[in-house]
């Protein structure tokens, strides 16, 4: 008989106060049934940026009071929903408050460096899951926690680490799975891994949407059925941003191919990398609405067949990036022109919204974050080749990003003449295009002021609110 495993993930919002605790145990109740659980807690709401702040300041700052709100927040919650572990809990409470003041006084000693700002970042769900784990065994439910840590190992920065699924796999096997088993429910604290030396590292934000997936990779085998439930505080994905677009839908299928390409272009709704792991093991992935529980309304994420009819699922808008365009003669027919800019960016720090290169080679487009403009800008100025007389940089700040998603695109003839259309026939000008060779998304530049506008006609273009 194959075995039923459940990956709960719970963000903030789900664990805000001593109502939403109550919640969780609703949850499990209702959709883990007999299944394996392991449950992954983000930080209570707010709590992590109040650590990024902390630790930003801790060079000039004291931040006793701040310290003290925190840990006291989390101390109200469990007088509410905890008995008889209420002590030991405030016990655990005031060890990992040591813990994290001798962080913060490093800081003012030694300054910040990304090695200290994640493992202070780290603190929000490690209280968040030793407070589950108090409520769950208070309520009858046997519960361990496994520090994330001892069984996620990643790669690449202290802040975005990226995971070793096969190694992190073998952890899992060895830590997680007897557990099951032995019928406990597990508990997974969010957001935290350890890198290759051995440190404790984080996901970036939003990394608890991709601790439930390395989680659910690892416990899927061939005895074994896996599914993911991403608790949020909103139904699931939608056709469009609601703030452009009051008449988005629900998305309630979608593949894995068009989540991702959502993911990246806006859709803050998912870590962009967390649907990497599902898609290699084909575990369908749920994103459901926390506060409507029961509700029909939710988003199913897996290896779903896309329907002709759906040649569109969604269009996106970002309203916060920057165009910048390099141009120049010289960059005819020289190779390596882009892989420069490239390794430029990436030597900053910068992700690539989009990129786009007139057939003539003289100039290469790229859209990045704003936040980035100015710091992208001056790297390229620097350098040796971009930065020499032959080269101008042109910067645009009033642009937004448009992105139309859709699995059924692929070998679809006209659908970017439909897109553009749409746009002119309501006066709006395309500062770029393009179109990625997987043929899933057409992603446009437009004047910022146009971007509602230009997410509307897509919209009403494709009958997205007909669905």
């Amino acid at each position: 008989m194959r075995v039923s495993r459940v990956v709960m993930k719970f963000g903030g919002s789900c664990l805000r106060d001593a109502g939403a605790f109550n919640g969780v145990l609703r949850a499990i109740r209702e959709y883990g049934g007999e299944s394996q659980l392991v449950l992954v807690p983000s930080a209570l709401s707010g709590v992590t940026d109040q650590l990024i702040n902390m630790a930003r300041s801790a060079i000039k700052n004291k931040l006793d009071d701040e310290l003290d709100l925190i840990v006291k927040r989390h101390i109200e919650i469990a007088e509410e929903v905890l008995g008889q572990g209420r002590s030991s809990f405030i016990e655990r409470m005031k060890a990992m408050k040591e813990e994290l003041a001798k962080a913060l006084s490093r800081v003012r000693l030694e300054g910040l460096n990304d090695a200290l700002l994640a493992f202070i970042e780290g603190f929000g769900e490690r209280f968040s899951g030793v407070l589950l784990e108090f409520f769950l065994n208070e309520n009858g439910l046997k519960t361990t926690l496994v520090e994330a840590e001892d069984i996620i190992v990643a790669f690449n920065s202290y802040l975005n680490g990226l995971p070793l699924l096969e190694e992190t796999a073998a952890n899992i096997r060895d830590k997680v799975i007897p557990l099951l088993n032995d019928g406990v429910h597990v508990v997974v604290p969010g957001f935290i891994c350890r890198n290759a030396d051995g440190k404790i590292a984080v996901l970036g934000r939003g990394g608890s949407d991709f601790t439930a997936t390395i989680l659910a990779y690892g416990l899927k085998d061939e005895k074994s059925n896996v599914k993911v439930i991403l608790w949020k505080d909103v139904d699931g994905l939608l056709t469009a941003n609601p703030e452009y677009e009051e008449n988005a839908r629900i998305i309630r299928e979608i593949s894995y191919a068009e989540a991702k390409e959502l993911a990246f272009f806006g859709a803050k709704l998912l870590h962009p990398l967390c649907l990497i792991p599902a898609e290699r093991k084909s575990i369908s992935v749920e994103i459901r609405n926390f506060w409507r529980m029961g509700s029909d309304d939710f988003t199913v994420i897996s290896n779903v067949v896309e329907a002709k009819v759906s040649v569109v699922k969604a269009v996106s808008g970002m309203k916060d990036v920057a165009m910048v365009t390099v141009e120049g003669e010289a960059m005819v027919s020289r190779p390596g022109t882009a892989a420069k800019l490239f390794k430029i960016m990436g030597d900053e720090n910068v992700n690539i919204r989009m990129i786009s290169q007139s057939s003539s080679e003289n100039n290469i487009t790229l859209v990045i974050d704003s936040v980035d403009k100015d710091r992208a800008v001056e790297a390229i100025r620097r350098s040796n080749f971009f930065g020499s007389h032959w080269i101008k940089i042109n910067v645009e700040d009033d642009v937004g990003l448009v992105s139309v998603v859709g699995a059924g695109m692929k070998s679809t003839p006209g659908i970017a003449a439909r897109v553009c259309s749409a746009l002119g026939s309501r006066g709006i000008n395309i500062r770029a295009i393009a179109q990625g060779s997987s043929e899933l998304n057409i992603t446009l530049v437009v004047s910022r002021k146009d971007l509602k506008e230009a997410v509307k006609a897509i919209h009403d273009e494709f009958k997205l609110s007909e669905r």
